[in-house]
């Protein structure tokens, strides 16, 4: 026994040596004679340099020489890296090269360089430049992430090279003498959708940066100052519907950037401006949640992974729609009407504080304020008085993090609320951390949370409401073969929606999968996975179930770059609602059967084509749902793209809340709801720093009510109502164009010229078809917004420097 245990000792540790011997080396060259950033590789110090070129093929096919030789040099200065690469091409002519402004999915080949300067195989920083000369940068923990850097791209008659400028104050490192860091080279071939890779990672593997190379000769780095400002002025004409002239206004406003040193980072916006983001994707809601919203404002989704530990923020509450918003028309007397009603809060400010220093601790505050909203009511006589829908309020976050080896980490996050003494107020926690163990083969995750709410008086009381939630993950994340097993539960007071979200509390939910995918091709398939999975959840307080349902997944995608996926759903017994009543009653929820199935074509293409369809049966009472969708995405040359997107969904015998009878009982109908959309997206890119865009969408959907329903006890429905008249039949349309221009006339800094227009109506009838409210659609008043805002990227760091120099 003790031979054998010594022989397993020595075969271990020669395969531990062998792997660090296997390990690739990156030598840094440094130069006081840095190349110009032209795509031109000719300068001296490229002769200098090392060349990497033993690229090995990651994708489709894993560890197979690859199509296309490769060679990467790469040095540095004071001010940050120089990476210079020579793409050789047999086909030059193949070289896939559409353009596309800054941060777009391009059809092209690319070249992109990763590194984690910290070398805790948790984060890095990503940068990648196209054969078209499109620049794109994000972080592993932040998809968002933006920064300032050079490159340059040329096509030769063998292949295309390109020169990339990554200044040091563009990212964050260790402040010590000697780096290292870990770091990757990437090479994509679009024709061939290859994927060629300097380090050859594991594909079933979830930690692929432990198989980067490690770098050497790169010391004596000064940390720069860094600094950016970036003013704006914004000139704005906007028109609501409800008014018949145009207002106009010319403001400005400042977002700051500040090293504070070289692991943290001060964000600040000061009087923001948000006139040119995309309009929101409006719909009709017949469900008992609120409508979720993405948040396309640029200071409230950059860099800010780090605040969605715990998932406390949702950051479209800061800025939303006030509080008491709906309660202005219970508040009016029979002789008064609202004359405005502000349906969001003005940002006055906000900051963040953020950062992870050398040692793998991170540190994050994020503050924002918003102004008191106030509704104004007018009487006959002309006296106007005002309601205040929602006090000046403080949101604040913070957010500590600890990382360990092999990705773990431990987490704190609190966020608070503040509207003053006689508003209500909240403070919510949450304390979790990842485990990851046996060679990072398995995680364990682990999260408590906590909610407290009331009025500034009675908040450190026994009035307060407290509530108390808890989470549990366990999975085995690496190899072909996965599974995990997770639940939650969340008692009846657990409200952490003053900053976040949370539909559903008083519940226990547990899930169970198991996944097998298949990475490599094999006959026709290029790739596949296939899942199953269970989901089941209880009311905690009274053991009823609320969810259950069997779930099976596949996606696959073929040699010919066809992708297909779909899956099935089936709820075999009925479930327990207790929001759709809308009044602490429950209904049960019928069984159902569903499937799906979708495609989408090779994207290589000048045309692609996706095309989903769904349908669902309600056994139960026979009700059924169909949605089908169409997307065809069009390239002419390198320079237009455009998509155009249709779905249409029809369901019949529907059962729904419909309202309330005159006891306040809740009233279900019998429906069906035809919803429909069209929307049409194009961008023509002149240059990639010039470019204009459009998008314009129509929803609509419609709702007819056959019977009405009284609700039971049980949590069945009755037989109909006799006698109710109400009309709940509906149209609900939305109607948006978006167009705009957008220069980008220095790194950084940029001119946007955007046009909205906006149509929001309802009706209470379903008796014109699809193309008779369209018509009558735009016979009503549209909001309309036009807006130009400059935008000028100063490096004050830099300035700062060259005038101590001077």
């Amino acid at each position: 026994m003790r031979k054998l245990l010594l022989l397993f000792i020595l075969i271990a540790s020669v395969y531990i040596h062998c792997n660090a011997q296997n390990q690739k080396k990156i030598n840094f060259t440094y130069t006081n004679n840095p190349p110009i950033v032209d795509g031109d590789l000719n300068e001296g110090v490229w002769a200098e340099c090392v060349s990497y070129s033993d690229f090995q093929q990651h994708d489709p096919t894993w560890n197979i020489p690859v199509s296309q030789k490769s060679e990467v040099k790469i040095c540095y200065t004071q001010q940050g890296i120089y990476v210079g690469v020579m793409l050789y091409e047999t086909a030059p002519d193949s070289i896939l090269q559409e353009f596309g402004m800054r941060d777009n999915t391009v059809n092209a080949d690319y070249f992109a360089i990763e590194f984690d300067p910290y070398n805790t195989m948790q984060d890095s920083y990503y940068f990648q430049i196209t054969a078209s000369g499109v620049q794109s940068e994000w972080r592993r923990t932040d998809g968002y992430y933006n920064a300032v850097w050079k490159s340059s791209v040329k096509i030769l008659k063998n292949g295309w090279s390109a020169e990339m400028f990554i200044p040091f104050s563009a990212f964050t490192f260790p402040s010590k003498d000697i780096q290292q860091w870990r770091m990757q080279f990437y090479r994509y071939i679009r024709r061939h959708r290859e994927l060629d890779s300097w380090c050859l990672e594991d594909k079933t593997n979830d930690n692929d940066i432990q198989f980067w190379s490690s770098t050497e000769n790169l010391k004596s780095i000064k940390p720069p100052l860094r600094l950016f400002i970036t003013p704006y002025i914004n000139g704005l004409m906007q028109k609501d519907a409800s008014e018949s002239a145009w207002s106009n206004t010319i403001n400005g406003g400042l977002d700051l950037k500040w090293g504070v040193n070289q692991s943290y980072t001060l964000d600040m916006t000061l009087l923001p401006d948000f006139s040119q983001i995309q309009s929101d994707n409006k719909v009709k809601n017949l469900t008992a949640f609120e409508t979720v919203y993405g948040d396309y404002r640029p200071f409230f989704y950059e860099s800010m992974s780090l605040f969605q530990m715990g998932d406390l923020i949702y950051s479209r509450r800061i800025g939303g729609t006030p509080i008491n918003y709906s309660k202005v028309a219970d508040s009016i007397n029979s002789n008064e009407h609202i004359e405005d009603n502000p349906q969001s809060t003005q940002l006055i400010n906000a900051f963040k504080f953020y950062g992870r220093s050398a040692n793998g601790l991170a540190v994050g505050f994020f503050n924002a304020i918003t102004n008191k909203a106030l509704a104004y009511i007018d009487d006959n006589a002309g006296n106007r008085r005002s309601v205040e829908t929602e006090p000046i309020t403080n949101y604040s976050i913070f957010v500590i993090d600890k990382a360990l080896k092999g990705k773990s980490n431990v987490f704190f996050s609190n966020a608070n609320t503040f509207r003053g003494n006689h508003s209500t107020n909240a403070n919510v926690s949450a304390l979790g951390g990842n485990y990851y163990f046996a060679q990072g083969k398995y995680r364990l995750y682990l999260l408590s949370g906590m909610s407290r709410r009331a009025t500034q008086d009675a908040f450190y009381s026994k009035q307060a409401s407290e509530g108390y939630k808890g989470d549990f993950l366990f999975a085995k994340v690496n190899g072909k073969f996965q599974y995990q097993t997770n639940g939650s539960f969340k008692d009846k007071k657990y409200n952490p929606n003053d900053l976040g979200i949370n539909f559903i509390n008083d519940e226990i939910s547990a899930n169970c999968s198991v996944s097998y995918r298949e990475p490599n091709p094999f006959w026709k398939v290029l790739a596949m996975r296939n899942t199953l999975a269970l989901d089941y959840a209880t009311r905690w307080s009274t053991g009823m179930p609320t969810t259950y349902v069997w779930n099976y997944a596949f996606s696959t995608t073929t040699k010919k770059y066809t992708s297909l996926w779909g899956g099935l759903s089936w709820r075999p017994d009925k479930i327990f609602d207790y929001y759709e009543p809308r009044n602490g009653s429950f209904y049960k929820v019928p069984r159902y059967f569903s499937g799906n199935a979708n495609l989408s074509t090779d994207y290589r293409k000048p045309f692609a084509i996706d095309i989903g369809y769904q349908s669902t049966w309600v056994y139960d009472y026979n009700g059924f749902n169909n949605y089908i969708s169409v997307s065809p995405l069009a390239r002419i040359g390198n320079h237009l793209n455009m998509r155009y997107t249709v779905w249409y969904s029809n369901s019949s015998g529907q059962r729904g809340y419909a309202g309330t009878d005159a006891l306040s009982n809740s009233v279900f109908g019998k429906r069906t709801v035809q919803t429909a959309e069209n929307s049409i997206t194009a961008q023509y890119v002149i240059k990639n720093s010039l470019s204009l865009s459009f998008r314009t969408r129509y929803y609509w959907s419609k709702g007819k009510y056959f019977d009405f329903f009284s609700l039971n006890n049980d949590g069945t429905l009755s037989n109909s109502i006799e006698g109710y008249t109400s009309n709940h039949d509906f149209v609900y349309s939305a109607f948006n164009f978006d167009f705009s221009f957008n220069w980008d006339f220095a790194p950084g800094s940029s001119l946007m010229l955007t046009y909205k227009n906006e149509l929001v109506y309802q009706l209470d009838n379903a008796d014109k078809n699809y193309m008779q409210y369209l018509r009558y659609s735009f016979d009503n008043p549209m909001s309309n917004v036009l807006a130009i805002k400059i935008l000028y990227f100063i490096d004050a760091g830099s300035q700062l420097k060259k005038r101590n120099k001077g």
